[in-house]
């Protein structure tokens, strides 16, 4: 994926939510992760990033590069200037991932990565506390901007389910749901992360299955699964258009690359996070070994490759 990044958009990952949603919990451990991304994360405050000094390789004051292959910058007074120096970083990143401020509206930060020169969008995750976030919704101060944080999402992360109860975690995804505008409502508990819902990806998904024992307790229990739906020959844009709007709001993330017959032939990459989704031309150069296959990363039990593959096509 980095010689793709550096001949074509470097994918923004915004990271949304009031304070206090544990925006920057999921930061830390983003790059502290194993993942396998290289990774420029920009934040507000360096202060708050507890970055392990074992993985810290280098520190300038306004970027902090680490052993990893990421780095954490600074976003100081302006975005754009952050933008512009990971941007320049020689290999570019894989990825770009901005905190917001818990104050934020996310689609104001979602605006530099569509549009900044050398950045696309990928996705707007908005974390919202289980425990306090309808209760926050209805502060007269407020609560208009926690649900417009919400419905500007692309993927809304529940955090701290841990913290309440069974029925109270079942009402607070239900209003979520309600609130959210059709985003997809996952839940996080505390050090569980899973990149690959975070960040954009181009391969299938490794995952034990229930039967293998998890570290912990128990068996573990997948928060998704993936899989790889193929196709042969070039395929009518209308109809995969059509597909990616009515596939289920189970698909989480899709990424890959097809061919379209007729005038907006050639290769084009297919994305799509939560409802939103994009179909764009291939750059030139672009390692096509992988056309005509998508990767799909759903919530388990859901993936039918079957009715997939044959929506692309009739």
């Amino acid at each position: 994926m980095g010689a793709h990044a550096s001949k074509g958009l470097v994918p923004v990952t915004v990271i949304a939510g009031y304070l206090g949603a544990g925006k920057t919990t999921l930061i830390n451990e983003l790059l502290a992760h194993d993942h396998g991304r290289r990774l420029a994360v920009l934040v507000n405050d360096f202060g708050a990033v507890n970055i392990d000094a074992v993985l810290i390789a280098d520190h300038d004051g306004q970027t902090i590069s680490l052993k990893n292959g990421c780095v954490c910058c600074s976003i100081a007074d302006e975005l754009g200037d952050a933008l512009d120096r990971v941007l320049a970083l020689e290999p570019a990143p894989d990825q770009i991932v901005i905190e917001a401020s818990g104050v934020a509206d996310p689609a104001n930060v979602a605006a530099y990565g569509q549009g900044w020169p050398g950045c696309r969008l990928d996705a707007v995750v908005v974390l919202a506390d289980a425990e306090t976030v309808q209760a926050k919704s209805r502060d007269q101060f407020v609560g208009e901007l926690v649900v417009r944080q919400l419905r500007r999402a692309d993927i809304v992360m529940a955090t701290k389910c841990d913290l309440v109860t069974e029925a109270e975690r079942e009402a607070a995804l239900a209003w979520l749901a309600e609130t959210a505008a059709g985003a997809p409502i996952l839940t996080r508990r505390a050090g569980q992360l899973e990149p690959e819902l975070l960040l954009e990806t181009a391969q299938p998904i490794e995952r034990p299955s229930p039967q293998q024992p998890h570290p912990g307790n128990g068996p573990a229990e997948p928060a998704f699964d993936s899989a790889v739906v193929e196709v042969n020959g070039t395929l009518d844009r209308d109809r995969v258009e059509a597909a990616l709007r009515d596939w289920p709001d189970s698909v989480l993330r899709v990424k890959g690359t097809l061919r379209f017959n007729g005038a907006v032939g050639g290769l084009h990459i297919v994305q799509r996070v939560g409802r939103r989704w994009s179909i764009e031309p291939a750059p030139d150069g672009f390692n096509s070994s992988h056309t005509g296959k998508l990767v799909v990363i759903g919530l388990p039990g859901t993936l039918h490759r079957r009715y997939l593959a044959s929506s692309l096509l009739n």
